[in-house]
């Protein structure tokens, strides 16, 4: 699955990517989106589960022919890493279930990083497939 190349002057990516601007490139933004995405998904899988709802992702998670998909976008704002704050995605993501009333689901988290005025937003894309 292809990133777009992302503006690495970003303040958002701070969080993400550190302070020191020697070390950002666009292969560690990847590097590091993609270990965050996986953290997502972990931290989620633990929430489905105390909710009795069976999540589970692929070894190679952008493989899954996902059937739908949940998109929330956190904007930049002055505190840097509140747009990195999964739970506040999460909630959006278990109450979509909920009402859809699932209780078993493949999904996988794709995450980009977006410029929009001087901070930028960062786009969750939670995509799933549900089992029967």
């Amino acid at each position: 699955m292809e990133r777009p190349e992302v503006d690495l002057n970003l303040s958002i990516l701070f969080p993400l990517l550190g302070h020191s601007k020697k070390v950002h490139t666009q292969e560690k933004y990847v590097e590091k989106i993609e270990e965050f995405e996986r953290k997502c998904e972990k931290s989620l899988m633990e929430t489905l589960g105390k909710l009795d709802i069976q999540g589970t992702v692929k070894t190679d998670p952008y493989s899954l022919p996902h059937t739908d998909e949940v998109v929330v976008t956190l904007k930049g704002e002055s505190y840097l890493s509140g747009p990195y704050e999964f739970h506040r995605v999460a909630r959006q993501i278990v109450k979509k279930l909920l009402e859809e009333n699932v209780y078993k689901v493949r999904f996988y988290m794709f995450i980009n990083v977006l410029p929009m005025g001087l901070l930028g937003k960062v786009e969750y894309k939670f995509r799933y497939y549900i089992h029967n």
